[in-house]
């Protein structure tokens, strides 16, 4: 699934489809497994809709692959609501991790409450692009919240991030901040949110965020 829009680039176009079809067969979330919202929301979620996209674009520039019917989007649809539970937190910060099946109900997910800033961070330009090709807005909703939170919780003197926080009380549980793992895709989404939706104030953030890094 990540690696379908891969094909395209190639321009190995009927592997592509034939890799296509593969997904919508074999390809299902209704799962008892815990998986990590970050790296299904990157990987899964991104996945299907680039290759969504690139179908899509296919059609029309090609004339090829007329059978597909916005399969792949309706799968990223099914998994962005299996990824929702994790959401329902007091500060709008995500839980690290959900159950595909049964959301945030079993016990150890329930008393869950540390996540990276990264994890929490790296939501947005999926969760986005989901609401605006499914006409959805929670999910674009549930994101912007996420980025909200984690940017009330910087350090206002140095304009520096932690890399683990609490997700229900907002509070650092690591104060050391950084450049790299745990950290590093939440700066990444910030200067891509502002490129693909226009928005100005991911711009903002991540220029002084910038500043604070090159600073300190």
């Amino acid at each position: 699934v990540d690696t379908l829009d891969t094909l395209v680039i190639l321009g190995d176009l009927e592997e592509f489809e034939s890799a296509v079809k593969l997904v919508i067969k074999h390809v299902q979330f209704d799962s008892d497994i815990v998986v990590s919202v970050f790296e299904t929301n990157i990987r899964m979620i991104g996945g299907l809709l680039s290759a969504h996209i690139l179908v899509e674009y296919i059609q029309k520039e090609a004339n090829l692959m007329s059978w597909y019917r916005g399969e792949l989007l309706e799968m990223a649809k099914d998994l962005g609501y299996r990824l929702l539970p994790a959401f329902n937190t007091s500060t709008g910060i995500p839980h690290a991790r959900v159950n595909l099946r049964h959301g945030m109900k079993s016990e150890s997910l329930k008393h869950s409450r540390e996540t990276c800033t990264a994890c929490a961070g790296t939501i947005l330009l999926e969760f986005a692009a989901l609401s605006r090709l499914s006409g959805e807005p929670v999910f674009e909703v549930k994101a912007h919240a996420a980025m909200d939170a984690l940017w009330k919780i910087r350090n206002r003197s140095s304009n520096l991030m932690g890399t683990v926080v609490n997700v229900h009380s907002g509070d650092w549980i690591r104060r050391d901040s950084g450049v790299g793992a745990g950290i590093d895709s939440y700066y990444e989404y910030l200067l891509k949110s502002y490129i693909l939706l226009g928005d100005e104030r991911y711009l903002s953030r991540f220029n002084r965020h910038y500043n604070a890094i090159m600073k300190y």
